[in-house]
């Protein structure tokens, strides 16, 4: 048995007791997967998880979302983080409203907000496609069990030989496990691991660590949308008293948003979310 062959093997016994359940792992819709997706970036998979339930009853379909206002999106987003991801996946409504999943398949990267990544989940979990959706979770362990330096380029020259004769949603959700309860990014569980001696233990230097949230623009960002959330035409110079920060810096976060779709600024000092 080559070693491709014993690391599709281990995993998919390895899974037979560590199977995470949820209610979307089931589903082949494409909307409540892209729904997900979005949702559990940066975000862990459990908490993702009750996000997703109060999303997809209010939205069960892209239909309802793109009738929503950006602000009601972004209230019900309070608390996730990266605010953007909830306008992004709103503009991908408006056009799933008038486009349907099937007839951009499998171009799925021209929808706001979808990478690579989110791409290929739609096309394993939705459409069956025989890929191995790429995050930070599966290179991490390609790399380390296969000990090669771009693990990318491997998976890419080997994901059909991999998935052969296995369903690459069942394949991809097994990474998705491994990757969350044992070859994680921090200390790893290798003295529980299945893989034993097959895998080279490959573990690269990590990259330079986030820099600290608190301060920082993106917890500002937060605040500013959190007070938009319940407030409008809020001027200006009574947010930079209310979010205690740098004039200077204000502004350049103002700006940013407003490039990003996110607010309107009316006579440089009225702000509110775009509708």
């Amino acid at each position: 048995m080559n070693k491709q062959e014993i690391f599709k093997k281990k995993l998919l016994s390895w899974s037979i007791k560590n199977t995470r359940e949820y209610s979307w792992r089931n589903t082949e819709d494409p909307w409540k997967i892209l729904l997900l997706e979005v949702i559990a970036q940066q975000t862990q998979l459990e908490r993702a998880n009750k996000y997703y339930q109060k999303f997809i009853k209010k939205f069960p379909n892209p239909n309802e979302m793109s009738k929503a206002t950006k602000k009601e999106i972004l209230g019900m987003w309070s608390g996730l983080g990266y605010n953007s991801r909830a306008v992004r996946l709103h503009e991908a409504s408006k056009i799933l409203s008038k486009n349907s999943f099937d007839s951009i398949y499998p171009e799925f990267d021209i929808l706001p907000g979808v990478g690579e990544y989110t791409k290929n989940a739609i096309l394993s979990f939705a459409y069956n496609d025989k890929v191995i959706a790429q995050d930070t979770n599966v290179l991490r362990i390609f790399s380390r069990f296969f000990g090669t330096k771009d693990p990318q380029k491997f998976i890419l020259e080997n994901q059909k030989n991999i998935l052969k004769n296995i369903k690459s949603r069942k394949f991809n959700q097994v990474l998705m496990d491994f990757g969350s309860k044992i070859c994680t990014s921090k200390n790893p569980s290798c003295s529980v691991c299945v893989f034993d001696n097959e895998c080279e233990k490959f573990i690269q230097a990590r990259p330079n660590p986030q820099p600290a949230f608190k301060g920082s623009d993106r917890e500002i960002r937060g605040k500013i949308i959190k007070h938009l959330i319940v407030n409008n035409n809020v001027d200006i110079s009574s947010l930079n008293i209310l979010i205690k920060t740098e004039e200077n810096k204000l502004k350049h976060i103002l700006k940013k948003l407003e490039s990003e779709g996110m607010i309107t600024i009316k006579n440089k000092k009225l702000i509110e979310i775009n509708s």
